[in-house]
């Protein structure tokens, strides 16, 4: 479950989504084996606490409504774009999907990352991401997953990968309880990007300039509980903490190394 990739609110909130969806389908494999043909649908709404941007030392409350569409290996949804998945009888899975990276405001925004902190900086627009992933079941408890998010448009915005290991500590017919462990890094403009500072951007801020490269600059960890509470109803919560480090740590943007996220959702499944 690609649970928590810290690199934007939105990839935050994704992330908790995720991870138990994928460790599901893990578990849910091992039983049966769904038709090929077979549409599941699902609306849901997540409310949760969540820094307003990467490194912010605020947070704010965020209430996204969500909606699922897979028809055998095609989905669409809110928190993984469009695409198609894989998953084999022997563990194996892969993805590939389009997203929307929604960027950074340089200042207080209800619906997107930034912070007033950031007045100064200027603005990171939005930008379409094409989204790679490969997992592999090791055991009945335990996979491997490994991810690319790669720009398709939008000049600054860079690449960003994502390593980890997603367990299933707890799982039984009405609860699964899993922890995602991970390792997140961007390539030289992505870090760049969202923890660097130019000298233009000094000049019109209050941060001096940090030059950030390419490599990994957070790790996480992700408890998810999801519930089962009748054939359609589910809830999900995720408490998440990610420790900013290497190219991140130094950066004058990064408030506090460390920060939690916690959220809750109710989904319907049709």
């Amino acid at each position: 479950m690609n649970l928590t990739t810290p690199p934007t609110l939105h990839v935050l909130w994704s992330a908790a989504l995720l991870t138990c969806s994928t460790l599901m389908s893990n578990v849910q494999a091992a039983d049966a084996t769904p038709a090929a043909d077979k549409t599941t649908a699902t609306l849901g709404l997540g409310m949760g606490v969540t820094p307003r941007y990467m490194g912010a030392d605020r947070y704010r409350a965020l209430v996204l409504p969500m909606f699922s569409l897979q028809h055998g290996v095609l989905f669409a949804d809110t928190t993984r774009g469009v695409g198609l998945q894989f998953q084999s009888d022997s563990g194996f899975g892969a993805s590939m999907a389009i997203n929307y990276d929604l960027g950074r405001k340089e200042k207080d925004n209800t619906t997107r990352p930034g912070g007033r902190e950031l007045n100064g900086l200027g603005d990171i627009n939005g930008a379409t991401v094409a989204d790679f992933t490969l997992s592999q079941q090791l055991f009945d408890w335990l996979s491997v997953s490994g991810e690319a998010e790669l720009r398709m448009a939008g000049e600054h915005r860079g690449n960003r990968y994502r390593f980890g290991l997603e367990g299933i500590l707890f799982h039984s017919d009405s609860d699964t309880l899993a922890l995602d462990v991970d390792a997140h890094a961007g390539d030289g403009r992505y870090n760049q990007t969202f923890f660097g500072v130019t000298q233009a951007q000094s000049q019109r801020s209050l941060y001096g300039r940090y030059d950030a490269d390419a490599g990994i600059y957070a790790y996480s960890a992700a408890l998810n509980w999801q519930h089962t509470l009748d054939a359609h109803w589910s809830t999900l919560v995720s408490l998440t903490l990610t420790h900013y480090a290497d190219q991140a740590r130094k950066s004058p943007l990064v408030m506090r190394n460390n920060a939690g996220l916690g959220m809750f959702a109710i989904n319907y499944t049709f």
